[in-house]
């Protein structure tokens, strides 16, 4: 997760050197002078033609960022005679308003299957505003109350408060972080364990129909304020709960994140500097729709999976808690039938996701457009993972298909044993 170098490509300024006399040309004659512009412009001309001739004879490594480099440099230079693309140089957010239309916001948790079918599974965001109060947390995690009941609990810190993936984690107890962290550059960033989760709740939008045995971590977002996430995006559905401060998300539609170069795919974001956004380096980001979301201390907030976004935290003391669920495609009603949701359910009585159920969701994210899967539809999504046996997917379909009718069901491939159905997927690449 290494950044790139950059260029940098702010305006030149001129500086008087002193003196009031002639030039040592001759007759006196003052010497010819380049203006700030034109100098950057000749410069940037030399810098495409140095990384042309670099990449050409191999002589330079990073050649997709010599490439978006020479771009970059072309626009800049090609087109100086325009004002420069709105938002350039601005933070993130800068180059059009947001989306008038409104995120759905809810003063009460769904049930299971309407959380499901309303915004799961068609992948819609959602807010739950004032709803925090489920988790216990809320109410108890003063800086007193976390040194005193887990001040000895090890936790993941983040050295810088903006989001900088190339410089590693530190380690610090509760107690050290809360003696230090008011005035120091620190973000805690935590998978947080048993002890914690006590003070938790899975909400009761989640409890049953597949959501909870497919919840595969909580994480904390400590700090006091300021923060500033990376442009990213996730394979994870997220339900992001702030506990003190507010946070506010830059928001985009997954069928709008074309216009984003993610330029960093080990880690799903864009190297894009939030805080001063090169339009020409990124210049998807000059079109880019995008929706402003605000969560204050209390709400909760339903961000799909695969949904760009950015965050900034309130400059105050700021908590955050979030819970990671692998992709579901299929609510399972006979779960809910006799089941009733709580307000108090502890995340404590949740067991996190065994490993296979989650590498089985995983797998059957495939379909995500498609109900039921043919024979000719199931080999073609799975070609990767089946076995090179010309028999391989044909066998598997017919393991799965349950029910021998032809059609592979979404159901059948949720209910088949996790364990067994992924040795169906030998060249299957787990995901950890």
């Amino acid at each position: 997760m290494r950044s790139s170098p950059s260029v940098d490509c702010h305006p030149v300024r001129q500086h008087s050197a002193g003196g009031d006399g002639p030039s040592a040309a001759g007759d006196g004659a003052p010497a010819p002078q380049l203006s700030g512009e034109t100098a950057l412009r000749l410069a940037a001309v030399a810098a495409v033609l140095a990384a042309a001739l670099l990449t050409a004879c191999g002589c330079a490594d990073h050649s997709a960022w010599l490439q978006r480099e020479l771009r970059a440099a072309a626009a800049r230079s090609l087109l100086f005679w325009r004002p420069a693309p709105a938002g350039h140089w601005q933070p993130l957010g800068r180059h059009r308003p947001p989306l008038a239309e409104p995120i759905d916001q809810l003063e009460r948790f769904p049930s299971p299957e309407q959380f499901f079918r309303r915004y799961v599974r068609p992948q819609r965001p959602v807010v739950f505003r004032g709803l925090a109060g489920v988790h216990p947390a809320y109410w108890l995690w003063t800086d007193d109350y976390l040194r005193r009941e887990f001040g000895s609990v090890e936790l993941d810190v983040e050295q810088k408060k903006k989001e900088d993936r190339s410089i590693g984690l530190t380690r610090m107890n509760v107690s050290e972080f809360l003696s230090v962290y008011k005035e120091k550059d620190l973000y805690v960033v935590h998978s947080i364990q048993e002890e914690m989760r006590r003070d938790l709740a899975l909400l009761p939008s989640a409890q049953c129909g597949g959501l909870q045995r497919l919840m595969m971590d909580a994480v904390l977002w400590f700090s006091s304020g300021g923060t500033k996430s990376v442009l990213h995006y996730d394979e994870l559905d997220n339900i992001n709960c702030v506990l003190d401060g507010y946070k506010h998300f830059f928001l985009v539609d997954v069928d709008d994140a074309h216009h984003i170069e993610f330029d960093h795919m080990e880690g799903l974001y864009s190297s894009v500097d939030v805080t001063s956004v090169d339009m020409y380096r990124f210049p998807g980001l000059r079109d880019v729709p995008w929706y402003n979301v605000t969560l204050w201390k209390g709400d909760c907030f339903y961000l799909p999976f695969r949904w760009p976004h950015h965050v900034i935290s309130s400059n105050s003391r700021n908590v955050a808690v979030n819970l990671w669920f692998s992709r579901l495609l299929w609510f399972n009603e006979s779960e809910c039938s006799d089941f009733e949701v709580s307000d108090h359910a502890s995340l404590s009585d949740f067991d996190p996701a065994e490993d296979a159920d989650l590498q089985r969701a995983h797998l059957v994210a495939r379909a995500e457009d498609s109900e039921q899967l043919t024979l000719l539809a199931f080999a073609d999504l799975y070609a990767d993972a089946l076995s090179d046996d010309d028999e391989a997917a044909e066998a598997a379909f017919d393991q799965l298909d349950a029910d021998g009718d032809g059609l592979l069901q979404l159901p059948e491939m949720y209910e088949y044993e996790a364990v067994k159905f992924l040795r169906l997927f030998p060249r299957y690449e787990r995901r950890d």
